[in-house]
């Protein structure tokens, strides 16, 4: 290699780790979004400053640092975790601490494995244990994906520029830096190894890309998307049920209310966009005309009005936490509304205000 060559290269090292640092310096310092989401693209943009850095030592003195080498290494364990993990925050799922103390596991035997290559593990079954892991969670990722279709397909149709959107092209990134390390794991295993350059260059420009969406997640650039219109008129799914008969008494009706309250209260089924009048009945284990007629005849709403204002309660919530500075494209995904129209106009008639001017007059 060439004298120029190889300051162009630290050039492009140092230039990806600075990124990297920048990007960990923004999701640490930024208030906005989802604290969650924010520290597991932490960890994630953190594990990728290794390559760059320990690629420019190796070009600097001509060997690479060992301990550093190991961990970028065992990368590889993280990647599934990561990858489910944010597809549980893109569904708006609630993650234990214990869950992700199991998730860390794979990575924290794979630094046992890298550091003190026991005799007893031969790299072969090593191998086979990666591949377990790796294939396992993308099968688990798939799974997730193919269940909640819908929601994710909402995600992408009516909440662009949300942080959960873009969470969606850091997700297909995992999945495409998964299949190359174990390319590469694969040919160390047949003894077709990779030189260090190229496995560095590749890391490199991955962490380019991760660092990418990271701050499109943490900042939403308008650039790329155009706000739709909003539309004042009535959504044709809106329906009033119309009543047959009438067959709860008040005592049933009560009883019922009190049930659909802490249902409402402990699950929170009015987040999913998917919820329908038969979904909820059956979640209550009542017909759907029981529920129709407790919510129209003793509520005196209907369906669609008592799922948007449990939905705007949520969305004001979220706006009035002085300590989650979200924006309002969040606040709609999180909230459960289908749309961004339909939550503005549900937000308009409820304050007389839009949400920004709402946000605004709480600073």
């Amino acid at each position: 290699m060439t004298i120029a060559m190889t300051e162009i290269l630290k050039v492009w090292f140092v230039f990806s780790f600075t990124l990297g640092c920048w990007t960990c310096l923004n999701l640490c310092i930024n208030r906005k979004g989802d604290w969650r989401v924010k520290k597991a693209i932490l960890v994630f943009v953190a594990l990728l400053l290794i390559s760059p850095f320990n690629a420019y030592v190796t070009l600097t003195r001509g060997s690479p640092v060992v301990w550093l080498l190991t961990i970028q290494q065992e990368i590889t364990w993280t990647l599934g975790p990561l990858m489910v993990l944010l597809i549980q925050f893109v569904l708006l799922k609630s993650v234990r601490h214990y869950q992700y103390v199991l998730h860390a596991v794979p990575f924290t035997l794979g630094l046992a494995y890298g550091f003190f290559k026991p005799d007893w593990l031969p790299f072969p079954l090593f191998f086979s244990l990666l591949f377990a892991q790796v294939f396992g969670y993308l099968g688990y990722a798939v799974y997730l994906l193919h269940k909640h279709k819908s929601k994710i397909v909402n995600l992408a149709v009516y909440h662009k520029n949300t942080t959960y959107y873009w969470l969606l092209y850091l997700i297909i990134g995992l999945a495409f830096i998964m299949f190359l390390d174990f390319y590469i794991y694969t040919n160390v295993y047949l003894g077709f190894v990779k030189s260090f350059l190229f496995i560095a260059l590749a890391g490199s420009i991955v962490a380019l890309y991760v660092n990418a969406i990271a701050l499109f997640a943490v900042y939403k650039p308008s650039v790329f998307f155009h706000e739709p219109p909003q539309i004042e008129q009535e959504d044709a799914s809106i329906i009033k049920p119309i009543l047959r008969s009438v067959e709860l008494s008040s005592e049933a009706a009560m009883q019922l209310d009190e049930q659909l309250e802490q249902l409402m209260r402990n699950h929170k089924p009015h987040l999913d966009e998917d919820i329908s009048l038969s979904k909820l009945a059956s979640l209550l284990g009542v017909t759907p005309h029981q529920l129709s007629e407790l919510l129209n005849v003793h509520k005196h709403t209907n369906f669609y009005d008592y799922l948007n204002h449990l939905r705007f309660n949520e969305a004001v919530l979220l706006i009035n936490n002085i300590d989650l500075d979200i924006s309002i494209e969040d606040v709609v995904y999180q909230s459960g509304f289908n749309n961004r129209n339909s939550f503005y106009k549900v937000f308009k008639e409820k304050t007389g205000l839009t949400p920004k001017q709402y946000k605004k007059s709480i600073a």
